[in-house]
């Protein structure tokens, strides 16, 4: 008869191996998947093209001086609680015109230096943006001694710094003194980039 041994039989650890490797392969494909999709991510981006570099424009050279800006002023009113600045906007006038002036005097006073201020208006603002064009149409009042009173600007070009500018330089253009008061009269002016 042949005796047994007292020792419990043998067991394999391959069981318990199984724990730490299954992690740590867990861990490696993760890794693997992170790096390997980061890759084809970089690959995949878009790099813009560049900016097309501006166009040197030696026509743009300011011909003519622009007048500053006119200050509105300005009227403190004093509240007990806290003070406040208000500012008096001039009213906006009405003109009966009924006026004439001949439309030659109108074009010689437009073709001389009021063009060329609308033109550097126009040219400052295509430094920044060089696809700006449009067309204007400056409707203007002429008072009785030919300074001109009111200035309005209209059409496609609805650029604000442009339109500003054209107002603040439309008010110190002096035409001939119109027969029967003031007159009213529209100014059209095309604006294109120069190549």
């Amino acid at each position: 008869m042949a005796q047994g041994s007292s020792l419990p039989p043998l067991k394999t650890s391959r069981g318990k191996y199984w724990f730490v490797l299954l992690p740590l392969l867990m861990v490696g494909i993760g890794a693997w998947l992170y790096w390997s999709g980061g890759e084809e991510q970089a690959a995949t981006e878009v790099v813009p093209p560049p900016e097309p570099e501006p166009i040197a424009r030696e026509q743009f050279q300011t011909e003519i001086e622009i007048p500053e800006e006119e200050e509105e002023e300005e009227v403190g009113t004093h509240i007990e609680e806290a003070p406040k600045e208000v500012k008096r906007r001039r009213p906006r006038e009405t003109f009966d015109c009924r006026g004439s002036l001949e439309p030659q005097q109108i074009r010689s006073v437009i073709n001389g230096a009021p063009r060329k201020q609308v033109q550097t208006c126009y040219e400052q603002r295509l430094k920044d943006n060089n696809l700006l064009q449009g067309q204007m149409t400056v409707l203007l009042t002429i008072g009785p001694s030919g300074a001109v009173r009111n200035v309005s600007v209209s059409g496609s070009l609805r650029d604000p710094q442009v339109v500003s500018c054209v107002k603040r330089v439309a008010r110190t253009w002096r035409f001939p003194r119109p027969e029967g008061g003031c007159v009213m009269t529209s100014v059209p002016f095309t604006m294109t980039p120069k190549l």
